[in-house]
């Protein structure tokens, strides 16, 4: 998944400083670019060879990379097309002294932003580099943007969704299920007993079996079903598209899973298990606050029937 992939990405450059890569067999041009660019404070690494240009390329993740059309070994389209495979989020930009719209065409169709005609307009150089770090820093902020919505979402401890966003997550269900008019259903899972875990045995111990549930629920669950953690050893799953007598086989399975995972207390005392409460919209909710009051009732219930099972709002007997 994500973490193998970022086995093998290459470090990531300073934020504050733009990296560029200038590659050309011409020692000359690569000196008179660097000196350029580096008088508009950037930072640059000159290659005259596209071999070792490509090594560099796997250890440093560069901002733009400029490159020659005509290298003695990769031709710049080849060079781009293989570096871009290597780092896809950099810019690149080919240099030629012949320049034309064919080529400058194929140049775009591997993977280059930009064409940039030999000798070097150092205005359109400089109007080429502050365009192309201009957009890095529009994907970079969009990716903070999107960094810090997830976050904002996420329960630290257990990777689930938050409370918070529980309830945005439920008003857009309610919303859908108004709209299309089908069913679903709402359940809400207690850990049993947890309070002796904590007492008995201190809070890391307790969030170790938050996390170990999570992860038992997020085996279970299908994309579509947003689990929750709704707060201290309470949890909530919305099953889309579900009517209740579906749910409830969910639900089911929910229990019989924790109680199967031979989950123990520490130090391996008590089995963990379950209690669940379910309920379902519209058949006995119309609104939000009414849909977790009936699955928390439900809920009660279930701790007392005795822990370790689930009770159906409507279907199973409310005290």
């Amino acid at each position: 998944m994500a973490n193998e992939e970022k086995k093998h990405l290459p470090k990531e450059t300073d934020s504050e400083e733009t990296h560029i890569m200038v590659v050309d067999d011409e020692e000359g041009i690569v000196q008179f670019m660097k000196s350029t660019l580096q008088d508009h404070g950037h930072k640059v690494t000159v290659c005259t060879d596209t071999e070792l240009a490509i090594e560099k390329i796997r250890n440093v993740v560069y901002d733009l990379i400029i490159t020659d059309l005509k290298m003695p070994k990769l031709s710049g389209v080849e060079f781009v097309k293989k570096a871009k495979g290597i780092s896809p989020r950099t810019d690149f930009v080919v240099m030629t002294g012949f320049p034309s719209v064919e080529t400058a065409v194929e140049c775009m169709k591997n993977g280059a932003t930009d064409y940039l005609a030999k000798p070097i307009d150092l205005e359109y150089l400089n109007i080429i580099v502050e365009k192309s770090l201009y957009k890095r820093t529009l994907e970079k902020r969009a990716a903070e943007r999107e960094y810090f919505e997830q976050i904002s979402r996420v329960d630290g401890l257990t990777g689930l969704y938050n409370h918070k966003f529980f309830h945005e997550l439920l008003n857009a269900e309610i919303a859908r299920a108004n709209r299309y008019k089908y069913s679903f259903s709402l359940i809400m899972i207690d850990i049993d007993d947890f309070k002796k875990v904590n007492d008995n045995y201190g809070h890391q111990s307790g969030d170790i079996i938050l996390k170990e549930i999570a992860s038992i629920f997020k085996s279970f669950v299908r994309r579509t079903d947003p689990a929750v953690r709704y707060g201290g050893d309470e949890f909530a799953i919305i099953l889309s598209q579900t009517a209740k007598q579906h749910g409830r086989v969910f639900a089911d399975r929910i229990v019989k899973g924790v109680a199967d995972s031979n989950l123990k207390g520490f130090p391996h005392n008590e089995t963990i298990t379950v209690s669940v409460g379910l309920a379902g919209y519209p058949d006995d909710a119309n609104t939000e606050e009414s849909l977790i009051r009936k699955a928390d009732e439900a809920l009660y219930q279930a701790k007392k029937m005795g822990k370790n099972t689930l009770c159906v709002y409507g279907n199973d007997r409310i005290h």
